[in-house]
């Protein structure tokens, strides 16, 4: 028998951890959920790994994978831009939690000692893990080094998809769905109950508003989370010719440079290395204050508005009535962005205040993950023997359940968190 259990990431979007004993046990991600009061972390892992494997370098999904490496020795599997860009990313979180006044969950040397432990690996290449079981990445069409994990054991096939993305975005060409047989999908839902607006028609939709609003002598405030969706909102404004000044700021600036280094995994590099180049970088508060001179567009994180300098910028445009916020990411739940869209208010200043803005705002759906149709259509061709769901709010992931049953006739079950999952 083999076996699957969820520490996380079951019935919801965020804290991904998952252990699958296949031959041997391999755990699957180990990340962290924000909202805007917590932190909340993955059950501990007290079962005996032989290795990890990351998807994708999110935190959602990378976060907490120092920690782990507090007291293993086990190797870990990820590609060359995960590894860089969760390195940022590990950093940065050991600033906010000690700028919060809460303390870090791990230090820079269990950083350094979670490096010494990765083995990194390219896309479309089998790697042998043990005697019997291997693993091969297919790149997951999500972000910058993002995979789909194939790990098979004699011939039997997992897939576990992580966040992927199968139609064509501003970045990337879409997941690459020559996988081979599979037997087994665990599969993310994000949107398993919807489908998505057309990418071209957002895109337009997006950069019309943003060109009325400098036209109106506003300030375009356009919140990204830092990998991935800054550098295509930077991308797109740039193809699209927007008549005013793209600043970029945040850690957008650094992930850029390994989307820069990397660009060989984009689609369009030329394109994307002119959109960056013809940016203008901010730096420190002298940047900042260039960027209010005259109505720009103002590129930066955090895409949640939980943080970093688009706090800064609001307090100077909140109540301008001709600037207008652009909402580009997913809005966690209990995070401002979310609360922004749902009650049109947001929490304000140093007591956290609620008030409405009087700026505009707008959320453009620029989704990085599959929408129901993508998925089924993934289902379809992969014809796996049994189909597992995670990565999805509870009701979201109900519907897709009927969905792939309905459609399809596939066996799916639903992690739960804390449970095991046996199945052959």
């Amino acid at each position: 028998m083999y076996s699957l259990t969820g520490h996380g990431g079951c019935q919801e979007v965020g804290r991904s951890a998952f252990v699958l004993d296949f031959g041997e046990k391999f755990l699957l991600d180990y990340g962290i959920k924000l909202s805007s009061e917590s932190v909340e972390y993955p059950l501990e892992i007290t079962e005996h790994v032989r290795a990890v494997i990351l998807s994708h370098a999110h935190l959602d999904h990378s976060g907490l994978l120092p920690y782990f490496y507090k007291n293993s020795e086990c190797l870990s599997f990820m590609t060359q831009p995960t590894l860089e860009i969760s390195d940022i990313l590990w950093k940065d979180s050991i600033k906010i939690a000690e700028f919060e006044g809460m303390a870090p969950k791990y230090t820079k040397a269990e950083i350094e000692r979670t490096h010494r432990y990765n083995f990194v690996a390219p896309y479309n290449k089998e790697l042998h893990l043990t005697k019997d079981v291997s693993l091969e990445f297919f790149d997951g069409g999500h972000i910058l080094g993002s995979s789909l994990s194939k790990i098979t054991y004699k011939d039997n096939s997992f897939l576990y998809t992580g966040d992927f993305k199968v139609e064509e975005t501003r970045l990337h060409k879409g997941c690459d769905m020559n996988t081979g047989k599979i037997d087994y999908v665990m599969i993310e839902s994000t949107y398993g109950d919807r489908p998505h607006p057309n990418r071209k028609e957002v895109e337009k939709a997006f950069c019309e508003s943003v060109q009325e609003t400098i036209n109106h002598n506003g300030w375009a405030i356009v919140p990204v989370l830092a990998v991935g969706r800054s550098q295509e909102i930077v991308d797109v404004l740039s193809n699209y010719n927007i008549n005013a000044d793209i600043y970029l700021d945040g850690m957008g600036k650094q992930i850029s440079e390994i989307y820069l280094r990397h660009a060989d995994l984009i689609k369009e590099p030329k394109q994307l290395k002119k959109g960056l180049n013809d940016a203008i970088w901010v730096r420190g508060d002298a940047g900042r204050k260039k960027a209010l001179k005259k109505p720009s567009i103002i590129v930066t994180t955090s895409g949640m508005m939980k943080g970093g300098p688009v706090i800064g910028y609001l307090e100077k445009l909140i109540n301008d009535q001709r600037s207008k916020i652009h909402l580009t990411s997913y809005q966690a739940d209990g995070t401002p962005g979310r609360m922004l869209v749902e009650e049109g208010k947001v929490p304000f200043g140093k007591n956290g205040q609620i008030i409405k803005p009087g700026c505009k705002f707008e959320k453009f759906n620029f989704s990085a993950h599959p929408s129901q149709d993508e998925m089924i259509g993934a289902l379809k061709r992969w014809s796996p023997k049994k189909v597992f769901l995670v990565h999805g709010d509870k009701p979201v992931i109900s519907s897709f359940k009927k969905k792939i049953e309905s459609d399809l006739g596939l066996d799916t079950t639903i992690l739960e968190t804390g449970k095991k999952v046996e199945f052959d």
